[in-house]
């Protein structure tokens, strides 16, 4: 397809950027408390006005692009949304995207969904225009979040962890909320605020987690979690409900951090991810959802298929339902029946509702 003028000029001025700002993002990892994430380059900073009409920065849109910058762009002085596609230029600008390219065609919509990194690729190297990532319903990042949620959130549409916390922005996005400690409200969870140092890490709780990140059994190294300043992030490094799985770790699977049963199958998460034996305990609905009349020892439920193929099963959806493998589906199988259940009470003598009676074997697997 080609390419009008403007649009090839838009390519020179954006190629220039990104070259210049290469060795700004490469620092950008882990560099401090406060300020991960904010890439202040030379050429951001001459690129993105200040919104206000004086002098050099004169922005008669108010779209964060100075009218200077708008003709080489080619967009328009006057609209503050050159190709109408719900997001302003000076925005996409900042953040790479194209302000002349809406993302979708007039006659064919493309769903951006079913983009992947490959087609991205061959999408750059043939200059696609128009290109699905720069329109609203866009992921260049692969985070899972599309452009124009990208924007009212304020994370960064090109880098899936904006505040370089280690954790998904979608996943935190979905997981926000706030707590209170010694009468402070801070918020967990933000994709743009990684929570370094909170005041839930103290002197104890700190020891305690680094004898826990051991780098051992696939967990990660205390030290190697921490930012130059020494400090960790409460969003990355807490079991926020006390499950045995550290926030990153939930992140990884794709669970729940607040709660101990992510898909309310009758089973804790910790036991559903296991590779081992494990014990289910006597206490009212911790695990199998009823008092067991004697504690269960046995294999985890999905050990065979983690010792197998690691997390790479539990990011598999086997019954096409939507949610993946073990802790994060009810029904694994999608036999109608919980997981829990079916591993719990494989044996019908163990059913709290069997008296103990010695009841033929019903062997279930979930």
């Amino acid at each position: 397809m080609s390419v009008s003028h403007n649009q090839m000029a838009y390519a020179a001025i954006i190629s220039t950027l990104i070259f210049g700002s290469l060795f700004v993002g490469a620092t950008g990892f882990f560099q401090t408390s406060d300020g991960l994430g904010d890439f202040d380059s030379a050429a951001e900073d001459d690129l993105i006005g200040d919104g206000s009409n004086s002098g050099e920065a004169k922005d008669t849109d108010m779209d964060g692009l100075p009218d200077a910058l708008e003709a080489q762009f080619g967009t328009d002085p006057l609209d503050e949304d050159t190709d109408k596609d719900g997001m302003s230029d000076g925005w996409e600008v900042e953040h790479g995207l194209n302000p002349l390219d809406p993302g979708e065609s007039e006659d064919e919509i493309t769903d951006p969904s079913a983009a992947t990194s490959d087609g991205a690729e061959e999408q750059e190297e043939t200059d696609a225009w128009p290109n699905p990532d720069d329109g609203p319903n866009g992921d260049p990042d692969r985070d899972g979040l599309i452009n124009s949620v990208e924007q009212d959130l304020g994370t960064d549409p090109r880098r899936a962890d904006t505040d370089n916390d280690g954790l998904n922005d979608r996943w935190e996005s979905i997981y926000t909320h706030t707590v209170e400690v010694a009468g402070t409200n801070f918020t967990m969870f933000n994709p743009l605020s990684g929570n370094w140092g909170c005041l839930l890490l103290d002197s104890a709780m700190e020891e305690a987690l680094e004898d826990s990140f051991d780098g051992e059994d696939g967990r990660a190294n205390w030290d190697e979690l921490a930012n130059p300043n020494g400090e960790h992030s409460c969003d990355m490094v807490l079991d926020s409900d006390n499950d045995g799985l550290a926030n990153l770790e939930e992140e990884r699977y794709g669970t729940n951090p607040t709660a101990r049963d992510s898909d309310g199958d009758l089973l804790d998460d910790i036991i559903e991810i296991s590779n081992t034996t494990v014990q289910l305990m006597v206490a009212t609905g911790q695990n199998c959802g009823e008092d067991l009349l004697d504690p269960i020892t046995r294999t985890a439920p999905f050990a065979e298929d983690a010792l197998e193929n690691g997390l790479a099963w539990f990011l598999e959806d086997m019954d096409n339902d939507g949610f993946f493998n073990g802790p994060s589906d009810w029904d694994t199988d999608g036999d109608g029946m919980p997981d829990g259940f079916e591993f719990c009470y494989s044996n019908v003598a163990e059913h709290p509702l069997s008296g103990g009676a010695l009841a033929p074997q019903q062997l279930l697997n979930p």
